[in-house]
């Protein structure tokens, strides 16, 4: 170990209180990131989705007008 002169006896006593960190734990953890990702995930999914049928609705419709005004021959 590393003696700064700076650490003090408390920090030294912290570290002798370390403990391995439990494989439960280290899984409770990753599904709980999992969790919050997946709802991150689907939120921005809500999000966007009408406004990217809204936008292939209007494509639609614009094409469709278009194609109507290219059948009208004069007469």
């Amino acid at each position: 170990m590393n003696q700064d002169p700076e650490l003090g006896q408390p920090i030294e006593l912290l570290s002798q209180q370390e403990h391995e960190t439990g494989a439960d734990f280290l899984n409770r953890v990753r599904n709980r990131i999992h969790r919050r990702t997946a709802t991150s995930q689907v939120a921005s999914f809500s999000w966007y989705l009408p406004r990217s049928v809204l936008l292939e609705m209007a494509g639609l419709l614009s094409h469709v007008a278009q194609s109507l005004a290219g059948r009208k021959e004069p007469k």
